[in-house]
């Protein structure tokens, strides 16, 4: 499906363009997309999307230096079923050659989306380490994230600088609201450096993050982050001695 937009603009688009209160937003009538080509700007989506049903606001969250879109974004609609319209409406609609990705973005469905380690909550290290991986410290925490923020999310956006041993951990309330902090476990030091010295500091979904090395529990109470100088002697005479292994990669046969 390909669609031809032009570009202009009305005064009261202003309105539309602005930041909306976490009070006023309306996540079941919002839809998250993706896969947006740089050339296509707020104006541009927006003309797209209201096409199909009144909009209320849209957000494509900038890089704080260039100022350029991320390559996502969110719009939010008049009612919920608009947004179910228009998903189902949009469906495989490309932009610039790009499929833009389309997804529902509801409040209640992130308490469903993962109940990751909600025996232990206080525990950092309460998901299970993959197989063939052992746990050397690479341990982060990252601060100030949006509630939309969800653990596969972490993983899509964090898996790019290394492995990731345990499935992020997104610390929730008795509700399954985030509460806008997580926890993330390289299979090295050399990945957790690279995401911190990547992402801390950085946008994402409108909300700028830190992302640092987490504390760690040591005997008489005094707390140490992760990252320190013994730990990574220990990571290193570990990987000398072949006691931190990878699995081969495998090949996925694909889906007959």
């Amino acid at each position: 499906m390909h669609i031809l937009i032009t570009q202009t603009a009305t005064p009261t688009m202003t309105t539309i363009f602005r930041k909306l209160q976490d009070s006023d937003r309306n996540p079941n009538a919002t839809l998250y997309f993706g896969n947006i080509d740089p050339r296509a700007t707020e104006l541009l989506m927006y003309e797209l999307f209201i096409q199909f049903g009144p909009v209320r606001s849209i957000n494509m969250p900038k890089d704080r230096i260039l100022r350029t879109h991320q390559g996502y974004g969110f719009v939010e609609f008049r009612s919920s079923k608009d947004a179910e319209y228009v998903l189902d409406i949009l469906r495989g609609v490309r932009l610039y050659g790009k499929l833009v990705k389309l997804k529902k973005v509801d409040g209640k469905e992130s308490s469903k989306r993962t109940q990751i380690g909600r025996e232990g909550r206080g525990n950092v290290t309460e998901s299970v380490v993959l197989p063939g991986y052992v746990d050397v410290g690479a341990k982060l925490f990252i601060n100030n994230l949006n509630e939309l923020v969800d653990e596969k999310f972490l993983s899509d956006t964090f898996g790019k600088f290394g492995t990731l041993i345990q499935t992020p951990i997104v610390k929730r309330d008795d509700e399954g609201k985030s509460l806008g902090f997580a926890f993330l476990n390289y299979d090295s030091f050399n990945s957790s450096d690279l995401a911190i010295e990547k992402m801390n500091g950085v946008i994402l979904m409108n909300s700028k993050i830190s992302v640092g090395y987490a504390f760690k529990s040591e005997s008489g109470g005094k707390r140490i982050r992760h990252g320190d100088k013994v730990e990574r002697l220990l990571a290193e005479s570990a990987k000398q001695n072949n006691v931190v292994k990878k699995t081969k990669k495998r090949k996925v046969d694909k889906l007959r």
